[in-house]
């Protein structure tokens, strides 16, 4: 992305249109700008066969009947227009009359922010031309910041859509650019929010451990720059990873709630408030009936429909697990205190029905939502659990378990396809989850996994908020006549402080035998070990000893997530014994002093 302070010629700005399909202008008189604005966007036009599409922020409240909009709704009609126009076939928008500083919005962790920021949110996956005016009139004033932290804020946003969309997996490349953008400009603040950022999508991607390193960091950061809004998100970020080990932390969600109220961010609030909520929601006598439509109501005031999704899903789920029809002992004693005027056990079959309607419509609205909000993770989630509380919905359409199947691999989210897979199977005989969870959840988490009379799955909350891959090492249905003590297996040590750039690390190699294997009773062999690089880092030497005690010296070039390859071979016969690579996370620098933990390797199918 990038934002220009003054109008330059119209080659130029061509020329940046066609590289980065984006551009800002600010900086000059109304007239001067937008016939700038339509020049290029004629140019471009014409040569690429577009149509062109213009839209002004002040028309979006001079509507006939709508004078009496506030900015922040007009914002939103002008992105909403424009999600329409981008979504349907490629063509040049020119948006104009961007109040001056809307460039300046903070991500926030959700897809809403100020009208720049819907602006992009909208064009981020769109093969359309995006031309942008900021309404500064002072000649000689940039009314946006410069090149480098433009583009750093532009990163972080479509990194945050990402994330806010369920795809976690596109959002590291952004992310790694936007810290590179930052420290170019020296934005201390912006490279805080993308560090913050980066620990959120490892919690999303199930690395507890970087995650909560990254988001202490990250909170660490905010601090130093009085950046409260921010720490505030890190805290219920770090709240939010004890809920993967299926023990929430209601207390320090709260105190995230009281951080952001303290900070003035209405939208932080609401979402710690919903996450605090969600939390309790299974408690006996929690009035989370009362508390959901609170939730409700906030996110409304600040025009967060993806908030309100959620909080949806979430009540819906709630009323649907206390109908009578076997829902967990937890919720059951919570449907009287609710306002159904009886307790759970002497439901009649009339409020078990009302119930179940009820459901069922909050189940809908979440579902508009999501689709509106194009977030096909929450999306594809409330399918499942609306098909699992809804035998009527779910027969209707005989291919349920393909469709929501279908939407979780969109996004790449194994483990939500492994969910829909349980449901349609049903439990197993033995009790024991199928491998594809068990390699991906900590058994704590699985062992509050229960079931209906109907056979019906009630999958743990925090199930959703995180798409977690295969564990290393985790053995496989084919390995268990194979005991893991007969097996060598490599292991890496990270030996110093967390990687900065250009610093070198330290790191181990060794062939660990098990004791039934034969290198555990004799010398261990002279094996070569050969580092690789596959990113913008260095490692030295290329080869080692293990016998010896192998160790290499990584030098990353910049911060972000850097893969190493470890080839482990037998030079007497040229045999490739193993091939393991691992993930090692850069960061700028680190306000204190930590020990991190070893890069997990993963094995490849050859082993020693």
């Amino acid at each position: 992305m990038s934002f220009v302070g003054h109008i330059r010629d119209l080659a130029a700005a061509r020329r940046e249109l066609e590289t980065r399909r984006l551009l800002v202008v600010g900086g000059a008189p109304d007239a001067d700008r937008s016939a700038f604005l339509d020049a290029v966007a004629r140019e471009v036009a014409d040569e690429a066969g577009l149509p062109v599409y213009r839209f002004r922020v002040a028309d979006a409240g001079d509507r006939s009947g709508e004078a009496g909009r506030t900015p922040g709704e007009a914002a939103d009609a002008v992105v909403e227009a424009c999600r329409g126009v981008f979504v349907v076939h490629p063509c040049v928008v020119v948006v104009d009359g961007v109040p001056a500083g809307a460039a300046d919005a903070v991500p926030t962790g959700t897809a809403d922010g100020s009208l720049l920021a819907g602006l992009i949110s909208a064009f981020a996956e769109s093969e359309s031309f995006l031309l942008v005016g900021s309404t500064d009139a002072r000649e000689g004033a940039s009314a946006l910041p410069s090149d480098g932290c433009a583009d750093g804020w532009a990163l972080l946003t479509r990194a945050a859509v990402h994330c806010d969309r369920g795809d976690p997996r596109a959002a590291g490349p952004l992310l790694r650019r936007a810290v590179e953008a930052h420290q170019v400009a020296g934005d201390r603040r912006g490279e805080a929010w993308a560090v913050f950022l980066y620990g959120r999508m490892c919690r999303l991607r199930g690395r507890a451990e970087d995650a909560r390193r990254l988001l202490h960091i990250a909170r660490e950061r905010f601090r130093a720059v009085g950046e409260r809004p921010g720490e505030a998100w890190a805290c219920g970020e770090l709240a939010r990873l004890a809920t993967r080990s299926g023990a929430p932390d209601p207390d320090a969600l709260a105190e995230a709630r009281r951080l952001h109220e303290r900070a003035g961010d209405r939208r932080g609030a609401a979402w710690a408030h919903l996450w605090w909520t969600v939390a309790r929601a299974d408690e006996p006598g929690f009035p989370w009936r009362e508390e959901f439509t609170n939730v409700q109501g906030r996110f409304h005031e600040v025009s967060d429909r993806l908030g309100t999704a959620w909080t949806l899903h979430h009540h819906a789920l709630t009323l649907a697990r206390t109908d009578g029809t076997g829902g967990t002992a937890g919720t059951g004693g919570t449907a009287g205190t609710a306002g159904t005027g009886g307790t759970a056990g002497t439901a009649g079959t009339g409020g078990t029905g009302e119930r179940r309607r009820e459901a069922d419509r909050l189940f809908e609205g979440a579902l508009a939502l999501f689709e509106e909000a194009d977030c096909p993770h929450g999306r594809a989630w409330t399918m499942l659990e609306y098909a699992l509380r809804s035998p009527a919905h779910r027969f209707l359409n005989g291919e349920w378990a393909a469709e929501i199947r279908h939407v979780f691999h969109g996004i790449g989210d194994e483990a939500g396809e492994a969910w829909v897979d349980l449901a349609e199977a049903g439990p197993s005989p033995d009790g024991e989850p199928p491998y594809e969870l068990a390699c991906r959840y900590p058994t704590a988490l699985l062992d509050t996994l229960g079931w209906t009379e109907a056979g019906e799955p009630l999958i743990p909350r925090a199930a959703r908020d995180t798409q977690p891959e295969p564990r290393p090492g985790f053995p496989r249905p084919g390995d268990r006549d194979r005991p893991d003590d007969s097996r060598a297996h490599v292991r890496l040590t990270l030996l110093d402080d967390v990687p900065v750039p250009d610093v070198p690390a330290r790191i181990a190699l060794q062939v660990v035998p098990g004791p039934g294997h034969p290198w555990s009773t004799a010398p261990l062999p002279p094996l070569t070990a050969r580092a690789t690089s596959l990113g913008h880092a260095e490692i030295d030497p290329a080869h080692g000893v293990p016998a010896d005690g192998a160790e290499f010296r990584f030098t990353p070039h910049r911060p972000g997530s850097h893969r190493l390859r470890f080839t482990v071979e037998d030079p007497a016969t040229g045999t490739v014994l193993q091939q393991i690579e691992a993930e090692i996370d850069v960061v700028p620098s680190d306000p204190g002093p930590h020990r991190p933990t070893a890069p997990a390797p993963r094995p490849s199918a050859r082993r020693a």
